[in-house]
């Protein structure tokens, strides 16, 4: 193993960002460890969470930083983990000051369009991809492996709460996936009218119904309520229809055919996607090119809505 250490950078300390760093500690390959954040309580939690992990004899080094000026010339995978209102901003901020290799962005990419295309300006070199992370569980490719390709997919979900507006991407991303489709259109009509404040100050969430059709007839009904539901996936395929309970690692086909397994934290998953990207340059998520794609749809979508639920001027839509 070579004991030059590759440039991680983690823009944004928040939550997730401290779980990608919590991850990294189990990385086989030496890193020199970045992490950068405006807000020195997120980057001293940061740092907490690192310790609480931080393995005796680590061959990785960890510094922490308000700012981008102090980050090194040339950085092997840039890990943007911020809001999505600031991070078009962030990309290119990061863009003029390094040479990036790589790039591994959350989601939501952006709240509009032209964040979406500025995302896509500024990131001219080293490939890029977005973390909707089911792709990479082996549980959900074991699943994807049962479908009759030659037949559509329809996935319905129905959660309580679960942030609709702001996680829709992800499943939207896995049916995609599943079925070998893009998604054409989404349709907003089934939305409850009045948005409301999220947990988080200064972004909003909806109830109601999302419908999504993909490029081969696949569909989706991703809903989002009130009331007490299972929270389960429902699948139906070629004749044959699968529930699918990942809170208990449980997937039943209508005929019988059970395949367990088990969701993976972000903390668990980090070590395993750096190592693919710097051992072969690529990794089982989206690409940056593809999830814009899905992104652009359905963020329109929902922006349709925002400007009709008391919105009209709106340039963009306040998820994250």
């Amino acid at each position: 193993m070579s004991s030059k250490k590759s440039n991680i950078l983690i823009s944004g300390a928040g939550q997730l960002g401290s779980r990608y760093l919590q991850g990294l500690v189990k990385c086989r390959l030496p890193l020199r460890i970045y992490v950068q954040d405006i807000y020195e309580e997120s980057l001293v939690r940061a740092k907490q969470r690192w310790n609480e992990v931080l393995v005796p004899k680590s061959p990785h080094e960890v510094s922490f930083h308000t700012s981008l000026t102090s980050l090194p010339r040339e950085v092997d995978i840039s890990i943007v983990t911020t809001t999505a209102d600031v991070r078009p901003k962030v990309v290119g901020d990061i863009a003029s000051r390094t040479d990036v290799r790589y790039w591994v962005l959350e989601k939501v990419l952006a709240q509009s369009e032209l964040g979406l295309d500025q995302i896509l300006l500024r990131i001219k070199k080293g490939p890029a991809w977005v973390n909707t992370p089911r792709r990479m569980i082996p549980w959900h490719k074991k699943i994807k492996s049962q479908f009759n390709r030659s037949s559509p997919l329809n996935l319905k979900f129905q959660g309580k709460l679960w942030g609709l507006a702001s996680n829709a991407v992800h499943f939207l991303d896995l049916l995609g996936w599943w079925a070998g489709e893009t998604l054409q259109s989404v349709n907003t009509e089934h939305l409850k009218k009045n948005w409301f404040e999220s947990k988080r100050p200064t972004y909003w969430e909806v109830l109601g119904n999302v419908e999504a059709q993909f490029s081969g007839g696949s569909f989706a009904m991703l809903g989002a309520g009130e009331s007490d539901v299972s929270d389960d996936l429902e699948v139906s395929n070629g004749g044959l229809s699968w529930l699918i309970k990942e809170a208990d690692g449980i997937a039943r086909r209508s005929d019988g055919v059970e395949i367990s397994g088990h969701m993976i934290n972000q903390s668990e998953m980090t070590a395993t996607l750096v190592e693919s990207i710097l051992e072969t340059g690529t990794c089982d998520l989206p690409t940056l090119k593809e999830s814009v794609a899905l992104h652009r749809i359905l963020i329109c979508g929902f922006l349709r809505h925002w400007r009709q639920a008391g919105n009209p001027n709106a340039t963009f839509v306040p998820i994250t």
